[in-house]
């Protein structure tokens, strides 16, 4: 673990998550939760618990727990459509379970990384015990402040946020994805950069990075494409029934960082 902070440490300042525009490196120091070792450990860059996630040799066990801002919640079949998209991907023998839970409005608009940051100090109440590695994720009710385009981020290595009123506002409509597809393609794309994907803590077999946009894949018909966080996937996913699909390369890096074996999408 000692070297794994070290080589991460190393490579904050250059990438957290989807592109450092967008996704400045967070204050790692205490923010309100205490400053122990336990709560410690969900304050490091995107990617930096990709093996943990993926793996059972340290945490057989995921908890996933869900703070959204009241009538913002997720649907169920976002829900249902997470749990499966972990179970296919990664090794947790003792099982996968979802939370959800609503907190009043904030009152921000729009949300800066520290806003959202501080949302989690005061909200979070999982933390990894035992056997269980724990993941955060924040819907919030107004649109992010460094680009309004953008439908969620991964902002720590256990930590993500959705916009919901952005979702809302590019699904539902004529020539709209229904909001459950839009919302789980965010959110399946947000966590598999916590998985490391692409080339950020889960190491590429193959040569796939779409450098120019950040950790993201090349293959523009995966779920790793950069237009999955942003509202450009909207007219994509119109008369699609699933979110889309991890493709080869991208599997094929999780399963070498200890993911599970799922058939790869031709």
């Amino acid at each position: 673990m000692k070297n794994k902070l070290l080589v991460f440490l190393l490579i904050l300042g250059v990438a957290t998550s989807c592109s450092d525009e967008k996704n400045p490196s967070p204050d790692n120091g205490d923010d309100g939760n205490g400053d122990n070792e336990v709560q410690n450990y969900h304050k490091n860059p995107v990617g930096y618990s990709a093996n943990d996630l993926l793996a059972s040799d340290e945490f057989t066990q995921l908890q996933i727990e869900i703070i959204y801002v009241k009538d913002y919640a997720p649907t169920d079949e976002s829900i249902q459509n997470l749990k499966s998209f972990m179970q296919e991907r990664l090794n947790k023998p003792d099982g996968i379970s979802i939370s959800t839970t609503a907190i009043e409005l904030p009152g921000l608009a729009p949300y800066s990384t520290n806003d959202i940051i501080q949302i989690e100090s005061n909200h979070r109440s999982a933390f990894n015990s035992d056997n269980t590695l724990t993941v955060y994720g924040f819907i919030a009710d107004r649109q992010f402040e460094q680009n309004e385009n953008v439908l969620g981020v991964a902002y720590r290595n256990t930590s993500f946020a959705l916009f919901g009123s952005k979702i809302e506002e590019n699904s539902g409509g004529l020539n709209q994805p229904s909001k459950a597809l839009l919302e789980s393609t965010v959110m399946n794309h947000e966590l598999s950069h916590l998985l490391g994907l692409v080339n950020n803590g889960t190491p590429m077999q193959n040569d796939h990075q779409d450098e120019e946009h950040g950790h993201h894949c090349d293959n523009e018909d995966c779920l790793m494409y950069w237009t999955a966080e942003t509202g450009d996937i909207v007219s994509t996913l119109v008369g699609m029934d699933n979110p889309p699909p991890l493709y080869e390369n991208c599997i094929n890096d999780l399963q070498a960082n200890g993911g599970g074996s799922m058939a790869i999408q031709e």
